[in-house]
């Protein structure tokens, strides 16, 4: 568990199915689609190829708030978080950045709020960076971006339709 921007995050390696199946089961869900972090847009595409569009966004509100669907099972974002760019840049990939919370509850912004959320729940995190109390922030906001640049909102988050016009 680290802090991101937003909120806390369960996380590990993206592509680890031990790290997918705890999280599953420390979130209570069955659905394997996550929010990934990266450290920089060139890590993003070792892993995902992005098209100009997308590149464009990137390059506009990275790092920060904004995060593009890549594939049928995730959506990447490059946090304004130092730490978490850094866990992600020391992997070498992608890591998972499911909010902390169990699925329908509050995302955690403390330490304490998850360990109260997680209290009668079996599974826990091996590790716990604990940053202190997170300024409450609304989550990033999830988009799709087809190859001709039409934009999907999927989550409305902290970036306004308003703003998401891409650069030309």
């Amino acid at each position: 568990m680290y802090p991101t921007d937003t909120a806390y995050a369960m996380g590990g390696i993206f592509d680890n199915a031990k790290v997918v199946k705890k999280i599953l089961q420390m979130k209570k869900r069955k659905d394997a689609k996550f929010t990934l972090i990266a450290s920089d847009i060139r890590q993003v595409e070792k892993f995902f190829p992005l098209n100009k569009f997308e590149k464009k966004l990137a390059k506009k509100y990275w790092p920060g708030p904004l995060s593009l669907v890549v594939s049928r099972k995730y959506a990447v974002r490059v946090p304004k978080n130092a730490l978490a760019r850094e866990l992600a840049r020391i992997a070498q990939r992608p890591l998972i950045a499911s909010s902390a919370n169990i699925s329908g509850k509050n995302p955690p912004f403390s330490i304490r709020e998850f360990l109260k959320q997680h209290k009668n729940n079996p599974n826990k995190p091996e590790y716990m960076l604990d940053c202190g109390k997170l300024i409450r922030k609304k989550p990033s906001t999830i988009v799709k971006v087809n190859i001709i640049g039409t934009i999907k909102i999927i989550r409305k988050g902290e970036i306004s339709r308003l703003h998401l016009l891409i650069p030309i």
